[in-house]
């Protein structure tokens, strides 16, 4: 999309992100009842963002049209103890407002993030979400990307949630 700047996410984002966030979060609730989402986490969740903000085991970065952030992107990068290459990026949070959606955005985050990640020698990029998430599904799998892992979950209780 023309005049979407993709950045590096700042201090003064965490309102639009943190919104973001949950709306991602509700929006993975109904993929499964695990994902339910709980409103008290929020403080919990600026001190998290303000915690990994400048931290070299994350990259935050922000879509941003008009001034206003449209969509995010949070991966982790991970060290593989057993395996080649060593460090891999897994994309954690990803979202873009509804509004937005279908206008490159998703890509041009996706490829920002590549971008930093080859200034850092990392070339293993992975993406974690709902596995019902169809949607998720068919964007990875147009970039290219293909199912490597599944995780399976159970609670104690009888039913498939508490």
């Amino acid at each position: 999309m023309v005049n979407t700047n993709i950045r590096r996410m700042k201090k003064e984002d965490l309102p639009e992100v943190m919104d973001q966030l949950l709306r991602l979060k509700r929006l993975n609730s109904e993929f499964d009842c695990s994902f339910t989402v709980s409103e008290e986490s929020k403080p919990d969740i600026e001190k998290y963002l303000t915690k990994i903000l400048n931290d070299d085991a994350h990259v935050l970065l922000v879509a941003e049209y008009s001034s206003r952030v449209v969509g995010i992107l949070m991966a982790d990068i991970l060290f593989r103890i057993y395996y080649t290459p060593k460090y891999e990026a897994r994309i954690r949070e990803f979202y873009v407002m509804p509004e937005y959606r279908r206008k490159g955005i998703g890509k041009m985050l996706i490829e920002a993030l590549r971008s930093t990640l080859k200034e850092r020698d990392i070339i293993l990029i992975t993406a974690e979400f709902p596995s019902l998430n169809l949607i998720a599904q068919d964007f990875y799998r147009k970039l290219g990307y293909r199912e490597i892992v599944s995780i399976y979950g159970q609670t104690s209780t009888n039913g498939p949630c508490p």
